[in-house]
C-alpha cells in the first residue's frame, strides 16, 4: 500500500487513511477518497430507494423529492470533488514534497545534536539550529524546557536591575506561556520549571521583593491576555 509523508510533522503513513495518526493533520488524498466512497453509497441507496417508491404509485411526489435531493448530492458533490482535486494537485506540488523530505533529514541528522546541547547547556548552538529549521526544533522535546532554562539564565545575569527585567521576571514567575506557547510545542517539565522559578524568586528576595508582592503588582497591570506594560513597572523598580 502506497505511504504518504505527514506534510506538518513529517510521519510516514498509509495514503487511505484521512488524517496523520501521528498529529491528526488531514491527509487530502485520503480525504478525497473516503469522500467519495461516502458518496457513491449515498447515491446507491437513493438510487435503491427510489426503485422502492416507483412500486407505490401514490408516492409520485416523494418519488420527485428524492430525485431532487439525488441532483443536488451529485452537485454538491462534483463541486467538492474539483474543489479537493485542485487542492490535492498543490499538495502534490513536487517542491512541497522536496521541503518536506528536507524536514525529515535535517531532523534525522541535528536531532542528536539538539539532545547533546541542551545535556550541556549549551544554548548558543541550539540556538544556532533554530534558526536553520525553527519547525523541527518547535517539535522538538526539550524545546519547552530549553526556552524556560535560557530564560531564567538571561534572567538572573541581566546586568542591570529594570522595569525590562521585572517585566521578564512577572512572566516568568506568573505567565510562563509569554515565553513557551504554539499547539505543537510539548509542554514543560513541571519540576525543572518550579526549580527555574525559586532560583528567580531567591534573586528577588535579595533585592527586597516578596512573591506576594510580585504577585500583587502582575495582578494588579496584568491585563486580559496577561500583559504588562514596562511604563507601568517604573515606579516598582527598587534602587540596589
Amino acid at each position: 500500500m502506497k505511504q504518504v509523508h505527514c506534510k506538518n510533522c513529517g510521519a510516514v503513513f498509509s495514503e487511505d487513511l484521512e488524517v496523520c495518526p501521528f498529529c491528526g493533520t488531514m491527509n487530502r488524498k485520503g480525504s478525497y477518497r473516503s469522500f467519495r466512497h461516502k458518496v457513491a453509497g449515498f447515491v446507491d441507496s437513493m438510487l435503491g430507494l427510489k426503485d422502492e417508491v416507483h412500486k407505490s404509485t401514490g408516492m409520485m411526489v416523494l418519488t420527485a423529492f428524492l430525485r431532487s435531493v439525488l441532483l443536488i448530492a451529485v452537485v454538491i458533490g462534483l463541486a467538492f470533488v474539483f474543489a479537493q482535486t485542485a487542492r490535492i494537485d498543490a499538495y502534490n506540488d513536487p517542491k512541497t514534497d522536496q521541503h518536506a523530505l528536507e524536514t525529515i533529514l535535517w531532523e534525522d541528522e541535528n536531532i542528536e545534536k539538539l539532545d547533546e546541547a541542551y545535556a550541556k547547556d549549551d544554548f548558543e548552538t541550539i540556538g544556532v539550529l533554530y534558526v536553520e529549521n525553527s519547525n523541527v526544533v518547535r517539535r522538538w522535546s526539550h524545546y519547552a524546557d530549553y526556552v524556560l532554562k535560557d530564560q531564567c539564565k538571561n534572567i538572573l545575569e541581566y546586568p542591570h536591575f529594570s522595569s525590562y527585567q521585572l517585566q521578564n521576571v512577572l512572566y516568568f514567575l506568573f505567565y510562563p506561556d509569554y515565553y513557551v506557547h504554539g499547539y505543537d510545542i510539548k509542554p514543560a517539565d513541571p519540576e525543572l520549571y518550579e526549580s527555574l522559578r525559586q532560583s528567580v524568586l531567591k534573586m528577588m528576595e535579595e533585592k527586597g521583593y516578596t512573591e506576594q508582592e510580585l504577585s500583587e503588582i502582575y495582578n494588579t497591570h496584568a491585563d486580559n491576555y496577561g500583559y504588562v506594560k514596562l511604563a507601568d513597572l517604573d515606579a516598582y523598580v527598587k534602587k540596589e
